[in-house]
């Protein structure tokens, strides 16, 4: 029997690249995950850990907030200071090689790009000796990043793959990497060894594609996802989507593979992922979280403070009623916020309405228009007074980690949510991407088909 601990995300941005001002709020403000906080989030984390009985330490990639060499170097001392304790082994990942090439600090209301940063091709020997000094066999790729293979134990193999790119753009494997891997996955099977596989982009979208696809998953998912099961790989640990989900692939051939999607540590729920792999092959995971941290010489409660964290990016927006605030906020979350905001007039009443009214209210705006008759008022009744936003958070905290909180289908809660998601693939019965919604807001609020927080694999 081997227990391992999976995280994924850590994103540690070093304090000295700025921690107040008007430009670093709103970076700050438009993300899930913390920034100025990593630090004492992951030396909380690792102490957690490292109390822990786990025999070894995973972490699948983005361990750097945007590739800054301060925070890496950061980052690394963190990491042999666990070391002392337990073994770590990491993959790298896009955020560690600042792939957008747009490394920031932060000085007062600007921003400037006079940032060290660490390139792709350094960043396997800086990490050396969290993986690659031990591995059994590795592969540069073409951009100097590194894939390995690790014993872990004497029936038991980690393949740590780096997808970065794959030839053409996008995340995955070139060819050439694709017949390393495969050649590994049969060597493990022909010693008899179980393999269990880690990278950083998803292999199928989870919980929905409208939440998880495009590029939360390596590009040519199907092809990728069916090759690895195909070639018998079974388990996969990934992190990048910064939710906490489990969910399998059957390639066409039948074969499947299962894949937990790790959360980020250092945004809610702050997911430690400890897994029990036994001597029959089977895998047991149980999803821990982290329970506090200190933080400005105070100890904090983590859930509390990070769930605030995640909701509070939908809050700034919902509550702008400036139409310059508004353009920041969205441009902050990386969309054409000058161009949505000259749509401000229509928006406006819109985020109001969200952010202000309550369930009879919503009931009675639609009554207004004609459409009341999607809803039943005896179902609503019991939640009349409840806050739109409040739902809003709900929904938003349990596709973040994994329905801890699971509505069951036959509960009133749930289908009153459903009745009003129901409404839009009503009105636009051709709309293809409203009955995916319906599907999405499911899975959030039920956990889909798998229990996300333990279970076996």
């Amino acid at each position: 029997m081997l227990k391992l601990t999976f995280i994924a995300d850590t994103h540690h941005y070093s304090k000295t690249l700025g921690t107040t001002g008007r430009q670093y709020e709103l970076r700050s403000g438009s993300d899930q995950k913390c920034l100025a906080e990593t630090g004492d989030i992951i030396d909380a984390a690792f102490k957690q850990i490292a109390d822990s009985d786990t025999q070894a330490v995973l972490i699948a990639g983005d361990v750097s907030n945007d590739g800054e060499m301060v925070s890496h170097l950061e980052f690394r001392k963190k990491l042999y200071e666990l070391k002392k304790k337990k073994p770590v082994y990491l993959i790298t990942a896009t955020h560690d090689w600042c792939c957008d090439r747009n490394p920031r600090r932060f000085n007062g209301d600007t921003v400037t790009n006079d940032v060290e940063v660490m390139p792709s091709y350094k960043l396997p020997e800086f990490y050396s000796d969290f993986g690659l000094n031990r591995s059994i066999a590795h592969y540069i790729t073409h951009i100097g990043t590194c894939s390995y293979v690790l014993q872990l134990s004497k029936n038991v193999r980690l393949l740590a793959l780096n997808d970065d790119k794959n030839g053409n753009d996008g995340a995955g494997f070139t060819p050439e990497h694709f017949d390393w891997i495969e050649k590994q996955i049969k060597k493990a099977a022909d010693d008899n060894c179980i393999l269990i596989g880690m990278e950083h982009h998803l292999l199928t979208p989870h919980i929905s594609p409208l939440i998880t696809g495009g590029g939360t998953c390596v590009a040519e998912r199907e092809y990728v996802a069916s090759r690895l099961a195909d070639a018998r790989l079974k388990y996969m640990f990934v992190g990048h989507s910064h939710i906490q989900n489990t969910t399998d692939y059957k390639s066409p051939s039948g074969n499947v593979i299962k894949e937990v999607n790790v959360g980020s540590l250092c945004g809610y729920p702050s997911p430690i992922v400890n897994v029990t792999v036994f001597d029959d092959g089977k895998i047991y995971y149980e999803v821990d979280h982290l329970k506090s941290f200190r933080l400005d010489g105070e100890m904090i409660d983590a859930q509390t403070f990070l769930a605030n964290h995640a909701t509070q990016l939908v809050h700034r927006v919902i509550e702008c009623r400036d139409k310059n605030e508004f353009a920041d906020r969205m441009t902050a979350l990386q969309t054409n916020g000058g161009k949505i905001a000259k749509l401000f007039f229509i928006v406006e009443p819109v985020l109001k309405f969200v952010g202000e009214k309550t369930v009879i209210e919503a009931y009675s705006f639609l009554k207004h228009f004609g459409i009341s008759h999607f809803i039943s008022l005896s179902l609503i009744m019991p939640f009349r007074n409840k806050k739109i936003m409040d739902i809003v958070d709900e929904i938003l905290l349990s596709a973040l980690d994994g329905s801890r909180t699971v509505y069951k289908r036959e509960s009133d809660y749930y289908k009153m949510i459903m009745e009003f998601v129901s409404i839009p693939s009503k009105i636009f019965k051709k709309n293809t991407d409203f009955k995916k919604l319906i599907f999405a807001v499911d899975a959030i609020l039920t956990g889909g088909r798998f229990d996300n927080q333990k279970g076996y694999l």
